[in-house]
């Protein structure tokens, strides 16, 4: 592989229909790379069918596919993952832990130059599940043989994000926005769109290897000062009502049990007060991608626009 960005791979994806999956094809295919790709839906990948990407119907769960989808490819860029459990095959062990060691032994097969795996800040050995099965993930591309790079980010945002989508409509739909505790852990919002440019440099450059980033963007937030900011983009006048996690905690954990639909799960109500944020001032997207990471208010004015 080349350090010159415009050297063309071809480029083995998972989890491209996603959110931050859509974003990665559309610059790995600006910048030239030949792109195939895992999906389970192909009647719902046109997105990826639009930048030329060969399809390949399978799932990391199942082992069918893999090493024919495989096949004379130079990278792999693995970005699935799920936030919530669907039980009895949507677990996050047998989709973090399991597939990325499925994938892996086939990378191997195949003989692979590279691997990319899409992780999450905070994940540990001690955490919730979601993050335990995170680490675990990461151990296995680690120990697989094959260089790697491994993206640990904060929360990415986008226009088209998930993340993004829930607090505008609470926000506009809301004349008071519930908080649960006090608002004041933070968060370090990374724009998908630089996400996105990192991962095609992950590909292309050959000086990019063994390496774990952890990855934010330029501010560390409250979640207080988030939601002020999106008010303020919005025009809108809104006022922040805090309520106890001990009055949440209980209703939450009985949601996440009986697998209810709920704004949010009993992990992420963890995570949440656990923060999102980066020690220290500086910043990979700047020091080793040389980007000038985008400031969550312009994501705004992006979406906006």
């Amino acid at each position: 592989m080349s350090d010159k960005v415009g050297s063309r791979l071809s480029v083995f994806l998972t989890g491209g229909t996603g959110f931050v999956g859509r974003h990665v094809a559309r610059r790995l295919a600006e910048h030239g790379h030949q792109l195939r790709a895992l999906v389970r839906n192909p009647t719902a990948a046109s997105s990826l069918t639009e930048l030329g990407a060969e399809l390949f119907e399978g799932d990391v769960t199942r082992d069918e596919e893999l090493d024919e989808a495989l096949a004379g490819c130079d990278v792999v860029v693995h970005l699935v993952g799920i936030i919530r459990e669907r039980p009895p095959r949507q677990t996050f062990e047998n989709v973090h832990t399991r597939g990325t060691q499925r994938l892996v032994e086939a990378a191997r097969r195949a003989d692979i130059g590279k691997f990319i795996l899409m992780s999450a800040l905070g994940a540990k050995t001690d955490g919730t599940a979601y993050q335990r099965t995170k680490y675990e993930a990461e151990e296995v591309v680690r120990r697989s043989g094959i260089a790697y790079v491994i993206f640990r980010p904060s929360v990415i945002v986008g226009p088209d994000g998930e993340f993004m989508q829930l607090l505008l409509r609470v926000i506009r739909g809301l004349p008071l926005i519930p908080v649960i505790g006090d608002g004041r852990y933070r968060l370090q919002p990374v724009d998908v769109t630089d996400l996105a440019e990192a991962f095609a440099q992950a590909v292309e450059r050959s000086n990019l290897k063994d390496e774990s980033f952890e990855v934010g963007g330029p501010h560390k937030l409250t979640y207080n000062r988030l939601l002020e900011i999106i008010c303020e983009e919005l025009g809108l006048s809104r006022r922040l009502i805090h309520v106890s996690p001990r009055l949440v905690r209980p209703l939450v954990d009985l949601a996440s049990n009986w697998r209810l639909p709920t704004p949010i799960s009993s992990d992420e109500l963890t995570m949440m007060f656990e923060e999102s944020i980066i020690p220290g001032e500086g910043n990979v997207l700047r020091e080793v991608f040389g980007l000038e990471p985008t400031p969550f208010r312009s994501v705004l004015q992006r979406l906006a626009g």
